[in-house]
């Protein structure tokens, strides 16, 4: 269509040209060369001889003028045409812009998008990490657990060494207890030996005489009788100090679940064989001592249990929400990474169609064939059958 244009306009100018010549030869006053032609074809009425080379050049000069209005014709009509595919192009080059422009204003979004990705990523990091820091301060409270076990197996030995110590002073009783059967059956052996020696002759026989026997007799009697006296008052005593004895070490919970009636009295019994009351205050005072001591315990390993029950229990759960935050923020931010990915492979896909934009605009390529290079590109990319 341009060639033909082309071509149509080289042969109006060709022809406008010969028009210029052929008038710029004649003379004012003598008229254009149409008008010659008029006078010569009205000469040629009157002179028959001139009439036939007049009407070939009549003849001619319409041809020329007929060819000149059609090619004024075609012209207008190419004209025209060019006109409307002009404003095709125009129409083209628009849309080609708000193309162009619907892309760019996509791109900005895509953009916003990814900062606000972004900003939810370091916001997800520094929940992370606030995560982290509260698993950490968890792990040292943790670390607290051990020196709370000590402090426990240290009460524990405690309470074992005060048990050791009633342990060790029922066995200087149980010493006491025997040494006093020794001690009473010491006089009887004494009588014995002493009626044995008195029985015995200077030649190593004994010689036993009535006066004597009666009055071994009178001893014994009476030694007897002091004996049974003694042991009366001694066994009164002995009652009420196994009373409170029992009064006492029935606070202990050990006492009190492995310890009869039998051992209290037995241990009452050696207290008592020394005749002090002093020993006894002692004993009591160091069984209070040792029940408050074992109360104390029992409150502490309680306390202990309890807390350790306590922080147990909530660093369990601590730590089963950190984990759960923890599983959550890593899904979050998976699908973070994936937008991420999906944005930058949108992103690197609209670089490359604006610098191929810019490389066929680069190229001189004429705005129509870009609208429908573009077109068909956006139909093969709507096109859901496309690859």
């Amino acid at each position: 269509m341009r060639a033909a244009l082309q071509s149509s306009d080289a042969r109006c100018l060709a022809l406008q040209v010969g028009l210029w010549k052929s008038h710029s030869k004649h003379k004012p006053e003598e008229g254009c060369f149409v008008a010659q032609q008029k006078k010569a074809v009205q000469k040629g009425m009157s002179n028959g001889n001139l009439k036939n080379s007049t009407y070939t050049n009549l003849k001619s000069l319409q041809n020329i003028i007929h060819e000149i209005e059609l090619l004024q014709s075609s012209r207008d009509r190419q004209v025209e045409e060019a006109m409307l595919c002009n404003q095709r192009l125009e129409q083209e080059l628009w849309s080609s812009k708000e193309t162009v422009a619907a892309l760019e204003d996509c791109n900005r979004a895509l953009k916003m998008e990814q900062v606000g990705m972004r900003r939810k990523v370091e916001e997800a990091r520094q929940a992370l990490f606030s995560g982290l820091g509260k698993v950490k301060e968890l792990e040292a409270k943790a670390s607290h657990v051990p020196a709370l076990q000590r402090h426990i197996l240290q009460l524990e030995s405690e309470l074992l060494y005060y048990r050791s110590e009633v342990s060790k002073l029922q066995l200087p009783c149980n010493t006491r207890t025997e040494q006093q059967p020794s001690a009473g059956s010491r006089p009887g052996q004494r009588c014995c030996l002493d009626g044995q020696h008195d029985r015995c002759s200077p030649t190593g026989r004994a010689v036993t005489t009535p006066d004597k026997m009666e009055e071994q007799l009178f001893r014994s009697v009476e030694g007897q009788a002091a004996s049974d006296e003694e042991e009366d008052k001694w066994t009164g005593d002995q009652q009420r100090q196994v009373d409170e004895v029992k009064r006492i070490l029935t606070r202990l919970s050990c006492c009190g679940e492995r310890c009869d009636d039998k051992a209290f009295k037995k241990l009452v019994s050696r207290f008592g064989s020394s005749r002090s009351e002093e020993s006894c205050s002692a004993v009591v005072q160091l069984l209070e001592r040792v029940t408050r001591l074992h109360k104390q315990l029992e409150l502490r390993e309680s306390l202990a249990e309890i807390d350790m029950d306590q922080m147990k229990d909530s660093l369990v759960q601590e730590l089963q929400q950190k984990a759960e935050e923890t599983e959550l923020l890593q899904m979050e931010l998976q699908m973070l990474e994936t937008e991420r990915v999906r944005l930058s492979l949108v992103e690197e896909k609209l670089v490359d169609i604006l610098q191929l934009l810019q490389q066929l605009r680069d190229l001189n390529v004429s705005r129509r064939s870009l609208g429908k290079i573009l077109l068909s590109t956006l139909e093969s990319c709507s096109d859901p059958q496309h690859g």
